[in-house]
């Protein structure tokens, strides 16, 4: 690959996962969220995949890590889903505060958690479609 890409894949890397976290950090209080900021996230791996080899990203990021992360962010999700619906419902709507970052109560947890699984998912897509 060029010299010129792979620059300019190893600058944008670092500043898409800052956009992404700061969607998924957010998510509570402004429109978009878990899904878009995962996407980022997922697309930062993409861009690495067809800068360098997907031997080189995988090497850092392998299968079976994706699924574990998926897993425990599943495990995670559940949780606090049922967590929230039984337990705090009603202080869960009073929690929140508009314009403060941790005024969310659980649903902070649950953004992070769903983001970890349409990341992990999406970077197995695209893993998958470069092998072909």
């Amino acid at each position: 690959m060029d010299t010129i890409v792979k620059s300019v894949s190893r600058l944008l890397f670092p500043i898409m996962l800052l956009m992404g976290l700061y969607m998924i950090f957010h998510a509570h209080l402004t429109p978009g969220g878990a899904f878009p900021g995962g996407a980022i996230i997922a697309t930062a791996f993409a861009l690495l995949v067809v800068s360098y080899t997907e031997q080189d990203v995988e090497h850092r990021l392998t299968r079976s890590e994706l699924i574990d992360i998926k897993s425990v962010a599943g495990i995670i999700l559940i949780i606090v889903i049922l967590r929230m619906s039984h337990l705090l419902r009603g202080e869960f709507l009073n929690t929140q505060t508009l314009f403060s970052l941790w005024s969310g109560g659980f649903t902070p947890l649950t953004n992070i958690a769903g983001s970890l699984m349409i990341v992990t998912a999406l970077v197995m897509i695209i893993y998958s479609l470069v092998r072909g």
